[in-house]
């Protein structure tokens, strides 16, 4: 494996991973014939690494309550996340049983029910924040980054198609 790529994938893991595995896996990378799927499962890797520490084989993690996996099972987590999933699949459901509505169309129930999702997320993540930012503040934002890129799936094909 080309020795510029394997140190960037070496980089793409946290600095703790590094200093406990680093030497091991660039001998092992290096022993590997490399390649397109082998760089993007290495990829793959770092982000679960990233998002999931292993913080039981003693490597120290962020210092709070535990991993983003932790914090992202608290009902004020995973609730709006599952929301903003329910709202696009309002959307998708609708358009593609409904076709795209002409323009100035009245609001159906799906029109209703995806406001209804999207307007019942925001005290929850108000609550969310409210809780956990003062606790864990880099896991906190962690989850709340995952849920504004789920709100933001939900309103773009909302926004793209004007409905």
């Amino acid at each position: 494996m080309n020795r510029a790529l394997l140190r960037w994938l070496l980089r793409a893991y946290p600095r703790a991973w590094r200093e406990r595995y680093g030497e091991e896996f660039e001998a092992f990378l290096q022993a590997s014939p490399g390649g397109l799927w082998a760089t993007l499962n290495v990829l793959c890797a770092a982000l679960h690494e990233r998002w999931f520490p292993t913080g039981k084989e003693g490597l120290v993690t962020s210092g709070g309550p535990g991993p983003i996996q932790f914090l992202a099972k608290q009902p004020s987590a995973f609730l709006p996340m599952v929301m903003s999933l329910g709202a696009l699949t309002v959307v998708v459901v609708s358009l593609s049983v409904f076709g795209v509505p002409p323009p100035r169309a009245a609001a159906d129930a799906a029109a209703h029910i995806w406001q209804l999702l999207m307007a019942l997320q925001v005290p929850v993540i108000v609550w969310f924040a409210f809780r956990w930012l003062p606790k864990a503040p880099r896991l906190a934002m962690g989850v709340l980054g995952i849920q504004a890129i789920l709100i933001l799936a939900a309103v773009a094909p909302v926004y793209i198609l004007g409905l």
